[in-house]
């Protein structure tokens, strides 16, 4: 009798527990053609609303994790990194809950075959790609309204474009450094030929 009371046990535990799913964008992550790279927490979620919008409040209230990736089109050895990246993910089990064409934009959300709390999302533009990975669960029909609501990045906005500022500044360092170095040795080179 136990034995059967303990194996009809460990058989719901068995079938309660979902497989974990690691995170793609790791391995995406370590190409490092990304120009940003976030973390989200619920926490850092709850900043973002800074304008206490309901509807993304409501949309965003049982997410744990959300890693998201951007990337700039800037060259194409970028494009081709992650069309090998992508190439190399096995999505095959993992269904198309959300397409769309919005703000030139080409939106696509995957989840694992029936599974609620886990996302994996692309926007696709001219310019660029933004990836995401979520952990938790998030409110599909509330995309197209969070795509065309207002919101403010708050400090989060603040530090993306700190770093896109203190990025400008250590290029216009390099350029200078480079520079210097340029007129000190074509100074060297004069005064030895003197």
């Amino acid at each position: 009798m136990r034995l059967l009371i303990l194996s009809i046990f460990s058989l719901f535990i068995f079938s309660a527990c979902e497989q974990k799913i690691e995170d793609p964008l790791k391995s995406l992550q370590e190409k490092e053609i990304h120009s940003l790279n976030i973390n989200l927490y619920p926490s850092n979620i709850k900043m973002i609303n800074s304008n206490n919008n309901p509807d993304f409040a409501e949309a965003t209230k049982d997410i744990k994790k959300l890693h998201v990736l951007q990337i700039q089109w800037d060259e194409e050895s970028k494009k081709a990194a992650f069309a090998e990246w992508k190439s190399n993910q096995d999505f095959t089990d993992w269904e198309s809950i959300f397409t769309a064409r919005m703000n030139d934009a080409d939106i696509e959300i995957k989840a694992p075959a029936g599974r609620e709390d886990i996302l994996y999302a692309s926007a696709d533009t001219k310019d660029g790609l933004f990836v995401g990975f979520l952990e938790g669960k998030f409110d599909i029909s509330q995309v197209p309204a969070l795509m065309k609501a207002d919101l403010d990045l708050g400090p989060i906005g603040d530090f993306i474009q700190d770093k896109e500022k203190r990025k400008e500044h250590r290029e216009k360092m390099r350029k200078m450094r480079e520079s210097v170095e340029e007129e000190a040795s074509q100074a060297n080179s004069d005064s030895i030929q003197e």
